[in-house]
């Protein structure tokens, strides 16, 4: 079950919603349907084994790989 981010055109609210096959597509703020799916990026496993937020900066300063691959 992927989960997507949104944005309602309707009352400008940033969301995310799992997507499952039942799942209705309406803003959970004004129930609007005018949604534009936005791009996400993928979470990102920190050195502990537990995700870690990427805040939407990308990459961190040693690659996608985070220097593990020494190629950076």
């Amino acid at each position: 079950m992927p989960l997507y981010d949104y944005h309602c055109t309707g009352c400008e609210a940033d969301f995310e919603l799992l997507i499952r096959s039942d799942t209705v597509l309406e803003c959970p703020h004004c129930h609007g349907a005018r949604l534009e799916r936005k791009l996400s990026l993928p979470a990102r496993v920190a050195a502990g084994g537990g995700p870690r937020e990427t805040g939407g900066a990308g990459p961190t300063a040693g690659g996608c790989c985070g220097g593990a691959c020494h190629n950076h």
